[in-house]
This record gives C-alpha cells, sequence and structure tokens, in this order.
C-alpha cells in the first residue's frame, strides 16, 4: 500500500540570514510518502527579489586602486571598493611606513593619506599626519630619564597648517631648565624649517626622520640625549582656509581700527 501525504506550513519568521528583511512568510512543504519524509522550504518572491538586490549592491561596486602622494614616489598602498568615484573623495587610508619603505624597523610609523581625486580606477591622496605607535614608545622610556615634549602649530612656506609633535628622551634626570632650553631649542628648528620648505619637503623631513636628526644636534648640546624623534603630525589646514582666516582677520582688525576712529571724533 502506497501512502503520500503533503502537508502546508505558514508561519512567520524574522530571516536574519538576509539582511533587511523581516517578518517573511514561509511556506514548509513536508512530504511523507512510503516511510520516508523531506521537507522543503520556499522563500516568498518578495524575498527573493530583496535578496537579489542586496547581493547586487555589492555587484555593482568598483575596485579602486589608493596611490601615495608624488613625494612618496606614488607607490601602491591598497585598494577599496566604491559604487563611484565621487563617494572616494575624503576618504582617509592608514598605511604604515614600513609599506612605502619595505623596511621592517619602520612598521612602527602609521601614516593616514586623504584621496583627493579619482583618476581612471586610481585613487590620488595626499598627506594627512603620522603617529608613532604606543607600544614602541613605551618601550623607550628608561628608569632615571627624563621625557621632554614639545607640541605646537607650524605654518610652511605654502601656507600650510600642520601641528607637531616632538619627544626626547634623554640619558640622565633633566633640570627644569633643562627641559625648558631643550622646548625652547626645538621650537627654534622647527619653525625655521617650516619657513625655509614648501608642504611637500617638509612631510619628508618629517616622516623619514630628517628633521628629527636636525633636532637631535641642537638638544644634545643643552643634555645628554638618547633618542629625538618627531612622534606625531597632523594637517590642521590648507592653503585656501589659511589665506581665507587671514583676510576675516584683516577684516576685522580694519573694522576695530574705524570704529576707534569714531569713537574719537
Amino acid at each position: 500500500m502506497r501512502v503520500h501525504v503533503t502537508i502546508f506550513l505558514f508561519a512567520s519568521f524574522d530571516v536574519r540570514a538576509v539582511p533587511g528583511i523581516t517578518g517573511v512568510r514561509i511556506v514548509i512543504l513536508w512530504t511523507y510518502q512510503n516511510g520516508s519524509s523531506e521537507c522543503d522550504m520556499y522563500m516568498s518572491s518578495k524575498s527573493r527579489q530583496a535578496a537579489a538586490r542586496t547581493r547586487d549592491k555589492w555587484r555593482e561596486k568598483t575596485w579602486y586602486q589608493i596611490l601615495a602622494p608624488h613625494y612618496f614616489d606614488n607607490k601602491d598602498i591598497g585598494s577599496t571598493p566604491a559604487s563611484g568615484p565621487n563617494l572616494l573623495v575624503g576618504r582617509t587610508v592608514q598605511p604604515t611606513l614600513y609599506d612605502l619603505t619595505g623596511d621592517f624597523e619602520q612598521i612602527h610609523v602609521k601614516l593616514k593619506f586623504k584621496i583627493l581625486e579619482v583618476t581612471g580606477q586610481q585613487a590620488n591622496t595626499v598627506f594627512h599626519g603620522h603617529e608613532w605607535s604606543s607600544d614602541h614608545l613605551r618601550g623607550l622610556v628608561k628608569r632615571g630619564t627624563s621625557r621632554i615634549d614639545w607640541i605646537g602649530p607650524i605654518l610652511t612656506r605654502d601656507d600650510y597648517l600642520m601641528r607637531i609633535s616632538v619627544i626626547v628622551f634623554t640619558m640622565t634626570r633633566a633640570k627644569t631648565s633643562q627641559k625648558h632650553a631643550v622646548r625652547k631649542a626645538i621650537e627654534k628648528v622647527i619653525r625655521a624649517h617650516a619657513k625655509k620648505h614648501v608642504f611637500d619637503e617638509l612631510v619628508q623631513k618629517v616622516v623619514l626622520g630628517d628633521l628629527a636628526s636636525e633636532v637631535y644636534k641642537e638638544v644634545k648640546v643643552i643634555i645628554p640625549t638618547r633618542n629625538c624623534e618627531i612622534r606625531k603630525s597632523k594637517v590642521l589646514k590648507g592653503p585656501e582656509e589659511v589665506k581665507a582666516r587671514r583676510a576675516r582677520l584683516r577684516r576685522g582688525a580694519g573694522t576695530t581700527k574705524s570704529s576707534k576712529k569714531e569713537k574719537k571724533e
């Protein structure tokens, strides 16, 4: 004797496997035939269409190659997907200096680049800052020594406003007067190089350690120094923003002078 029984079960489920679809009506078809059973599950047409749309979003994205700025030889620093080139502008990427130089000893230096424009499938970037890893800095601290920090804004020759953070580790305990003299020496060297160099040249000196070497030469005369590094930098404003701020300050100064003259009269 052959038995064939078909049972339809209707229920509402939260289908979490498909993003954006909740409360989908699912039909469970249970078939019993000759002592064996089979269970099939069918999703509604709406849920299948939503799942297809979700998958198509990734299929429509294009992968773009991200390049370092020209002062880092336009090296490939990664790739990223996007639905269009306009959506890439403003994104930031954070490679290490090791990715650019191939020197494993520089892996603790983290760089930050901002995507400026997209040409074809290549995204061009501009330097936005750098920072040493905290683990590496903690390893430089030793007993019986002093840590001296200097942080200040600088303006390059082509009107880029940056913030530079310098760290100095001495070989002996530093007195208060020595710390003050070291900070004055750091500020003198950093500001002199900022006035002398344009943004591209200064970034290379900051990241590759040439500027830190110049600071070290001045500081070691004041106190025996073990390490001197530029541990962090950040681009605060570009030339256009700096010029706009200057114009606002000039207008403000002009209105202040005119108001003073009117009061005197």
